[in-house]
């Protein structure tokens, strides 16, 4: 049956996942009786007063990423994985926090709801996609039921993909009805929709006098200690963040040596004759490069980097060639013909426009001659070209006869041999001087490759590693100090403030380097050192500098931020007090306060507009100009980025219209949208369950 297999199709991972389950089952089991046993229950979070051990989270993640592994039909990346551990806390949270909900509400899915989801009318999308007709969008109930009636005969797999399916078939239908019941609870009153209409409807025209807070130097104000520590003290909510560490860290870089670099071209050079005799490329290349790029098709213009077509001949074997990180040998295998020609060449451009065409055309008059007459290409190109390859020597490089202007590409192609063209070319973009550096040729180039890693040897390794014995024989802060003070190479680098979720200290992007964000958060202490971390390229040592928990971030932490908070206040107070002492026009108030008033507009602005022009985000403007008439000027109003008067040129009201139920229908769809409802209501159980995350402690 073709249901077979698209289940197959879609379980091809299922003998791995249950093999892997069956090996977590066991070793948990093992640990739960040897480690749990002692007292040592590591606890990765909290859901509804109830602790969860990190063995129960792991079984839940192992089970979620074995279904999703097995429904996208093939293995995480390690990138995917921290996204995967959080949808499988979030379905731990459903478990333990929406089923109590759903009890209190009486909520539940009968076997009738099942079977109509799974063969009646009103299959389950996932499910019925399995039996869909692709020609005519039909579902096939009939290849369904047969599926149900043969579930015994089917293969291993296909049972175990289908149990799965029912198995989280009732739950999220249960979190359907509830998120859809909560959505329904969403409603538009006619008054909101009038609100909402006039909102987008009501248009005004205005201009503004306005004051920057950025007008009064700081220096012109002083916040007091006291003072901040009054509004830190009466504010504590706005400072409520999450948990962060901040380190001091020294890195000791791998790079290969002299040594390193010399043995791997040598190892390159002593291949190249068996390379070249070898009958069997693709087994030679697979045995002894590093890399899966073994062969590659080139043109003249895309040739690797170092090689040289003048010396190209079937079997000829050409490296060691650096090419970035790698040493390569290459061999070329075939040289074919093309329907395409490709040459090479250098010019000099000299620029001509209908008013100076006469003169550009006498310039390179004279630059061609003095060529000729013995003056070298390069330096005259470097001297005179009006284009960007006058750097270079005016060389072009390889190209094809599609790719220059007609004239140009005409010249090149047409030449017979290397050297300078004795005659200007002519094109839209002025005169050339063009020499030819290689004629034309219809030439394809098979090449295989060996490819070795730059990389740094075992022994460099080594000593890099015992370098970094000054910082092992004593974990402490002040033997960390004093060791990175003895090294004058090292450099003692800052990561402030990183998040329990980064993936990266400053710029090393390495997955590794979430080993001391994990061992920083879960056991360090600030001033605890940590264990040589060993990445791909480099050594890491870090000092715990600084640890916040989740909650109020300590006065110290904010003061500065504070302190601006503060003098933003002061510096408004400041300004409002001098624009109240002032009247007439906008001009006159502009006048009126000096240095650092400006005047602005702005047009057919409404309810729904947040920012004005110079000004930038002006909730508090925008409100008080839809409360006047045309013709009207605001007192003083401080908004966000300053002080503004505002002046009414023109205010059209939206006049009342009979129906409001377009507007009532678009806030109840933005509000009652299922996506924002069920964010809404994950974001509420949270709270109200108390959840507490920690799984970043370990991951």
């Amino acid at each position: 049956m073709s249901i077979i297999n698209s289940i197959r199709n879609k379980s091809g991972l299922l003998l791995i996942v249950i093999g892997v389950a069956m090996l977590a089952f066991i070793l948990g089991d093992l640990f739960s009786r040897n480690f749990l046993s002692q007292g040592n229950e590591r606890i990765v979070g909290e859901i509804a007063g109830d602790e969860i051990p990190f063995e129960e989270f792991s079984r839940e993640f192992d089970e979620f990423r074995q279904n999703y592994e097995m429904n996208i039909g093939r293995a995480l990346t390690e990138q995917e994985l921290p996204g995967i551990r959080q949808q499988a806390w979030n379905q731990l949270v459903f478990k333990k926090a929406y089923f109590k909900e759903f009890e209190k509400l009486g909520l539940e899915v009968t076997d009738e709801e099942m079977i109509d989801m799974i063969q009646g009318n009103n299959i389950d999308a996932s499910w019925a996609s399995l039996f869909t007709n692709p020609e005519t969008g039909e579902i096939d109930r009939n290849n369904i039921r047969s599926f149900l009636q043969n579930i015994e005969s089917v293969p291993p797999q296909s049972q175990a993909f289908y149990i799965n399916f029912e198995r989280n078939l009732r739950p999220n239908r249960l979190r359907a009805k509830y998120e859809n019941m909560l959505a329904e609870t969403y409603y538009a009153t006619d008054a909101e929709a009038k609100k909402e209409y006039e909102a987008q409807n009501s248009k005004a025209d205005v201009r503004y006098a306005y004051v920057p807070y950025s007008t009064i130097a700081d220096s012109a104000v002083s916040v007091s200690e006291s003072e901040m520590r009054d509004y830190y003290n009466n504010h504590k909510k706005e400072f409520d963040s999450e948990a962060t560490i901040s380190l001091e860290y020294v890195t000791f870089p791998i790079t290969p040596s002299d040594i390193d670099i010399e043995e791997i071209k040598e190892e390159l050079e002593d291949l190249k004759t068996p390379f070249a005799n070898t009958q069997n490329d693709t087994a030679f290349t697979a045995a002894n490069s590093e890399t899966n790029n073994n062969f590659i098709v080139a043109k003249p213009n895309n040739l690797p980097q170092g090689l040289n077509i003048g010396d190209f001949e079937k079997g000829k074997v050409f490296g060691p060639v650096k090419d970035g990180d790698f040493y390569k040998l290459y061999k070329v295998l075939d040289i074919t013909d093309d329907s395409v020609a490709y040459a090479k060449a250098r010019h000099i451009l000299i620029k001509a426009t209908d008013e100076n065409r006469a003169d550009a055309k006498a310039k390179a008059t004279k630059i061609l001659n003095d060529i000729k007459g013995g003056a070298d290409f390069a330096q005259m190109a470097a001297a005179n070209g009006e284009d960007g390859t006058k750097s270079r020597g005016g060389d072009l490089g390889w190209f094809d006869e599609n790719t220059m202007v007609e004239p140009f590409s005409k010249a090149v192609m047409n030449a017979k041999s290397t050297g300078l063209l004795p005659n200007l070319v002519e094109t839209e973009f002025g005169y050339h001087i063009i020499g030819v550096t290689h004629t034309k040729v219809y030439d394809n180039y098979t090449l295989a490759v060996i490819e070795k890693e730059i990389a740094a040897s075992d022994d460099t390794r080594s000593e890099v590693y015992r370098r970094t014995g000054a910082f092992a024989v004593d974990r402490t802060k002040e033997n960390f100090i004093s060791a990175s003070e003895a090294d004058s190479s090292l450099i003692r680098y800052q990561a402030l403030n990183i998040n329990k979720n980064s993936r990266s200290i400053n710029n090393i992007y390495d997955p590794g380097v979430r080993t001391i964000i994990t061992w920083a958060f879960r056991e360090a202490e600030v001033g605890d050192v940590s264990e040589t971390l060993e990445l791909e390229d480099q050594f890491v040592i870090a000092l715990l500098t600084e640890k916040t928990e989740d909650g109020v971030s300590s006065f110290e932490s904010v003061k500065n931020s504070i302190e601006q908070k503060l003098a933003k206040e002061k510096k408004k107070e400041q300004i409002l007090a001098k624009m109240k002492g002032l009247s007439g026009t906008l001009d006159q108030i502009k006048d009126g306060y000096g240095s650092g008033a400006t005047i602005g507009q702005a047009t057919a602005i409404s309810l729904n507009t947040t920012s004005l022009p110079s000004v930038g985000f002006a909730p508090k403007a925008i409100g008080e100009i839809f409360k006047l008439e045309t013709g009207q000027t605001s007192e003083p109003i401080a908004d966000e980025n300053g002080v503004l008067v505002v002046e009414i040129d023109q205010m059209d009201k939206a006049s009342e219209i009979a129906e409001y139920s377009l507007y009532k229908n678009q806030i109840e769809s933005k509000y009652g949208n299922i996506n924002q409802v069920s964010a809404k209501i994950a974001q509420a159980m949270n709270e109200f369950a108390e959840v507490e995350n920690e799984i970043y402690k370990y991951y």
